[in-house]
């Protein structure tokens, strides 16, 4: 598993859509309903995702908000390619 360089961690930034971004080696989403049940729906399909890639992220629910946070505990809490691809997947859930 390799650690990502901050160059790198921030090419696959980029490639990801709005709302998230690199905080001390963790990536952080935060996403935004007008509903708390389409949040809820939100958090279960992230919950399912996660125990397919075997990649678990914290997930924190607010009415109307969800937030993310995504690292490597393996690679000693840095960032690596599969929290891009977790975070990519997720991103994807959005556009269902």
């Amino acid at each position: 598993m390799t650690v990502l360089s901050q160059k790198e961690i921030e090419r696959e930034l980029s490639k990801l859509n709005e709302g998230w971004y690199n905080r001390a080696n963790t990536l952080v989403g935060e996403f935004f309903f007008t509903k708390y049940l389409g949040a809820l729906d939100f958090v279960n399909a992230v919950g399912l995702l996660s125990e397919q890639q075997q990649h678990h992220p914290s997930i924190k629910l607010e009415y109307g908000q969800v937030k993310i946070h995504i690292t490597t505990h393996d690679a000693d809490n840095s960032l690596t390619y599969n929290d891009f691809k977790l975070a990519a997947a997720i991103d994807q859930i959005l556009l269902e």
